[in-house]
């Protein structure tokens, strides 16, 4: 089994993959849960980006920039739990 280099590059990948993980988690917990409490308090979350996009026109081609992060609770934990899988490698 081969060993991991640690770097920066690779603890990003750890994370964004755990915080993929949580997202994914919340989303099948938001299709199956019911209304309550905990539902918001672990699925509620909100998004941090450019929105609307910035779009520049130039009638031969246009360039749009924008992008959006949608953060609840289980992608912090996700994140985290992808930091401490980090550390373990």
């Amino acid at each position: 089994m081969a060993i991991l280099r640690k770097s920066n590059t690779v603890l990003l990948g750890f994370v964004m993959g755990g915080g993929f993980f949580g997202s994914v988690l919340a989303e099948a917990l938001k299709r199956f849960s019911s209304e309550g409490l905990l539902r918001d308090v672990f699925l509620k979350g909100f998004g941090i980006g450019i929105n609307p996009p910035f779009t520049l026109d130039l009638h031969l081609f246009s360039f749009t920039l924008g992008f959006t992060i949608a953060i609840n609770l289980f992608v912090v934990l996700g994140a985290l739990f992808g930091v401490l899988v980090y550390k373990q490698v």
